[in-house]
């Protein structure tokens, strides 16, 4: 088996992507609901981001109107902190090439635009939705004895890592920690950059990452091109029951 293979995935790291690509969606109830009750859960877990349970106490005590507000201002309008890949990239045919790689990644294990994001290919919230798909996938086909699929999702979990993610969602979200100080967005960063470079870190995998300033929009993020993970289990369903988790009333 190999190194990448080698790394079991967990529960708790589906859940932890899910939460992240969750945060990055407009803010609904539902979506804060869900947030909160999965950093609830999972606060406690080994080896969780010390930020988990100040993320859930945020969404819950924060008006959603102004969790809205501040997703329009980091995300929407003059665009704060973008949110998708391609802004990353000053190349206009790389980003065109880098957003066909990654719907070639979608399309190969039957992702459609039906998940918490539902937005551009590239968005932050649908690769990260994408990756905990792939790590459920796994989670599942080890519990099934089915070694073939679960080597190969790890293989595909690592090529998109290398390939895309790992190269721009810590920067993008050591951006966002930096641009909302104080506030849910910035726990949400926080987390994020643990997250992604423990992904990175456990499979043994070096990035050619972009430059913490090559941030330039284009007009391809006026495009929608929507896609997101299909078929995604809820993972509060698999974890224990944690009698603490708030929900938003």
């Amino acid at each position: 088996m190999t190194g990448s293979a080698a790394h079991a995935p967990s529960v708790e790291s589906v859940a932890l992507l899910r939460l992240l690509a969750l945060g990055l969606a407009v803010p609904t109830p539902a979506t804060i609901d869900e947030i909160a009750a999965l950093a609830g859960a999972l606060a406690d877990a080994p080896g969780a981001p010390d930020e988990l349970s100040a993320l859930g106490e945020a969404a819950v005590s924060t008006p959603l109107e102004e969790l809205v507000a501040a997703h329009e201002r980091l995300f929407d309008g003059d665009v704060v902190v973008p949110p998708y890949e391609g802004s990353y990239e000053l190349d206009p045919f790389r980003q065109t090439r880098q957003m066909a790689d990654v719907a070639g990644f979608y399309r190969a294990f039957g992702a459609e635009s039906d998940g918490p994001a539902a937005e551009r290919v590239d968005h932050a919230g649908t690769e990260l939705e994408f990756l905990s798909y792939l790590a459920l996938r796994r989670v599942e086909a080890i519990q099934g004895d089915r070694v073939d699929e679960a080597e190969r999702c790890a293989e595909v979990e690592a090529s998109f890592l290398t390939e895309h993610a790992g190269r721009w969602l810590p920067v993008f979200f050591a951006a966002l920690a930096d641009r909302a100080p104080g506030t849910f967005h910035h726990l949400l960063g926080r987390i994020g950059i643990r997250v992604v470079e423990s992904e990175l870190a456990a499979r043994g995998l070096e990035v050619d990452r972009v430059p913490a300033d090559r941030r330039a929009p284009s007009a391809v993020e006026a495009d929608e091109i929507e896609c997101g993970a299909a078929g995604l289990a809820d993972p509060l369903q698999l974890l224990e029951p944690h009698a603490g988790s708030r929900r938003r009333r």
